[in-house]
């Protein structure tokens, strides 16, 4: 096809008018369509009368209250179909181009330490500025079963044995699933914490940061 016959596909803003169509003629109505695509009933008919004068063709005959597609209706909804699948492809094609997307810190903790995890979130996402972190908290019986999916990168458990109610300081430890290596983020967020008592107060710090078992003991809010 000359290149001449192709303008009639620029016109107007083409490219919506076509997803307004697909909208209409895969679900049979403006009404839904106007819903899926968020748009008032008003302007999915002005787009669909837009596109057909662009086309220079009839796309929907009406049928009582409804719309069935004309032939050339047809004909386009196939087009759209083939269109949509291109760009699809083109935009997986092209997702691969882009940057890396920002790793998260995964964080799951026991409610116990839910304000222990919740503080050293906070903590580690000022140290790093544009850090996304998230904080799941589960029980114990939860959080084990989260980690033996590696569903997270670091757990917070409280230890069994945990300091009486009428104490001031809370015991929990770091882990994460075993036979799988921790992300870079990960590994910085387990680093910070053990080696310089990231979010432990500076006037009661961490006893035991460097501790093999990874036993971190903080005073409670």
């Amino acid at each position: 096809m000359p290149r001449s016959g192709l303008r009639r596909f620029f016109r107007h803003g083409t490219f919506p008018q076509l997803m307004v169509f697909e909208a209409v003629a895969r679900l049979g109505s403006v009404t839904r369509a106007a819903e899926e695509l968020h748009l008032a009933q008003p302007t999915v008919s002005t787009q669909l009368k837009k596109l057909a004068q662009s086309l220079d063709v009839a796309l929907f005959e009406q049928q009582g209250r409804g719309l069935v597609l004309a032939p050339a209706g047809r004909e386009l909804q196939q087009v759209c179909a083939d269109l949509f699948g291109l760009f699809e492809r083109a935009e997986a094609r092209l997702a691969a181009l882009r940057g890396p997307r920002p790793e998260v810190l995964r964080i799951a903790a026991a409610p116990a330490v839910r304000q222990s995890a919740a503080r050293l979130v906070a903590a580690f996402c000022s140290r790093y500025p544009g850090v996304q972190a998230s904080l799941h908290v589960e029980e114990h019986a939860q959080l084990v079963e989260r980690m033996a999916k590696g569903q997270d990168d670091v757990y917070l458990l409280a230890l069994a044995g945990d300091a009486p109610d009428n104490s001031p300081y809370r015991q929990w430890s770091l882990a994460h699933a075993s036979g799988r290596e921790l992300a870079p983020l990960a590994k910085q967020f387990v680093r910070d914490v053990l080696l310089d008592g990231l979010g432990v107060d500076a006037n009661n710090p961490s006893t035991s940061p460097k501790g093999e078992n990874n036993a971190i003991i903080e005073r409670r809010p």
